[in-house]
């Protein structure tokens, strides 16, 4: 185990799957005591339980992450147990595969709730821990969708869209108290198999093989992009060797925005 994060406390609302998880399993070989929090309690059990196979030390909380009651009362057990928070990492995903025309209002409405009223609610949550560290960092985990923008995901292109300026105001308001906040803008190529299954791709109406091959397709790289890459970034932009940076969104993409207006 390695001690880069020895001693320090490290939050992942939405640490449940994906790059949640990934991050969490990252920061855990790291030496970090992870506090994961998701509302999914079986995908819950199981990160807890890969980190602890590998040794590493977490503390799991079910709730609901859109919660802001739930997720202050989060932040004052783990402050009663005496963990120093270091770092705040936000993992909110949720997915409508719908045009603008063609989108069902209250589900457009949910899809930005969760994304992008889920990190307020989590930041607001969780700051006071941070300001008592004395410093830290918060990284929101946004998408390149959120940048040029997806067609075939209005909802979640406008929530993430959004992640962007709430980011660089975040790092402006909480420099005073000497709290970084970044965010990622994330892409993925997924590896298929002969099997066309939807597993890997959230909520996808239709063949995850077909659309993952238009993603490899359009990704300049072309390979697999495993969770790993994005959870060692995030490692990265949470620790002291990016100290110097703060209101920033690191795009993570295998340089598919190099060639396309995101629209893969």
């Amino acid at each position: 185990m390695g001690a880069r994060f020895e001693g320090e406390g490290h939050v992942v609302v939405g640490g449940g799957t994906f790059w949640g998880r990934a991050i969490s399993q990252e920061l855990a070989s790291q030496g970090a005591h992870v506090v994961i929090i998701d509302n999914d309690e079986d995908a819950l059990r199981e990160t807890g339980e890969l980190i602890a196979s590998a040794h590493g030390k977490s503390t799991t909380f079910r709730a609901d992450t859109g919660d802001f009651s739930a997720l202050s009362e989060i932040a004052a057990q783990i402050d009663r147990a005496g963990i120093v928070v270091r770092s705040l990492i936000t993992h909110y995903l949720a997915m409508d595969w719908q045009s603008v025309e063609d989108c069902d209002v209250d589900a457009f409405e949910r899809t930005v709730t969760h994304n992008l009223v889920g990190p307020v609610k989590a930041t607001k949550a969780f700051l006071p821990g941070l300001k008592k560290a004395g410093r830290g960092a918060i990284l929101h985990l946004g998408s390149v969708d959120g940048l040029h923008g997806n067609p075939r995901l209005a909802s979640y292109s406008a929530s993430k869209g959004g992640i962007v300026p709430l980011t660089k105001i975040m790092s402006h308001d909480f420099a005073r108290y000497d709290i970084r906040v970044n965010a990622i803008a994330s892409a993925q190529t997924i590896q298929i198999d002969d099997s066309d299954t939807t597993q890997g791709v959230v909520g996808f109406p239709g063949s995850a093989n077909t659309y993952v091959r238009q993603l490899n397709a359009a990704t300049p790289l072309k390979r697999y992009g495993p969770l790993t890459d994005w959870a060692k970034a995030a490692t990265f932009l949470v620790s002291e060797d990016a100290s110097y940076i703060t209101g920033s969104v690191l795009v993570v993409d295998c340089g598919r925005l190099a060639i396309t207006p995101g629209t893969a």
